[in-house]
């Protein structure tokens, strides 16, 4: 008789999530990871594979609720350049939120890993790009309504904006206030 299994592994990986956001690849035991879920190594090994392919279906998860919470509703032929500010002051508050710091995986990953992990380098920048086009996408529609200037390069734009994303976070990890975070996406906005 094939036993079922004794937990969610979604609520599992959101939880790993969040403890790869804050604390990072390499300080992130596979203990934290059996205390922060619940969940035994067999258990969490059966699922998800060893700590590397967990840390990637966390990578991928991260990614995926990033992009469905904020950055689809660029792509909506009616978004303006309120919802281009929308996406950072959405990642201002879930940073400031929490008490004790939260990341961005996708910052953290970057920092930590991308620098000598080809694997890893490849698919952050797989993210990335999609971010920047969900940006360039977004100010492509705010360009139509006049909220942005007719000559405004939308690649270039679209990564100026995901440089911005990666900044407000290490900028809130760095300890900045909510109002300093809120006044550097002022003035990005602006440019």
């Amino acid at each position: 008789m094939v036993r079922s299994r004794e937990f969610d592994p979604s609520a599992a990986l959101g939880k790993i999530v969040q403890l790869f956001s804050a604390k990072g690849y390499s300080d992130t035991s596979m203990e934290d990871i059996v205390q922060a879920t619940g969940v035994s190594r067999y258990g969490l090994y059966n699922t998800f594979g060893n700590k590397r392919e967990l840390f990637e279906q966390a990578l991928e998860r991260f990614a995926d609720e990033m992009g469905r919470q904020s950055f689809l509703r660029m792509l909506e032929p009616d978004a303006s350049l309120a919802d281009v500010r929308r996406v950072f002051d959405e990642r201002i508050d879930a940073m400031c939120s929490c008490e004790e710091p939260y990341g961005c995986m996708l910052s953290q990953t970057a920092m930590e890993l991308a620098p000598h992990d080809a694997e890893i380098k490849g698919l952050l920048l797989r993210f990335l790009k999609r971010m920047s086009k969900a940006f360039a996408v977004g100010l492509e529609h705010a360009r139509d309504k006049g909220e942005v200037r007719d000559d405004l390069d939308l690649r270039d734009g679209g990564d100026f904006l995901t440089g911005a994303m990666l900044s407000v976070v290490i900028m809130s990890r760095a300890g900045f206030p909510r109002e300093s975070l809120a006044r550097y996406v002022d003035t990005t906005i602006a440019a």
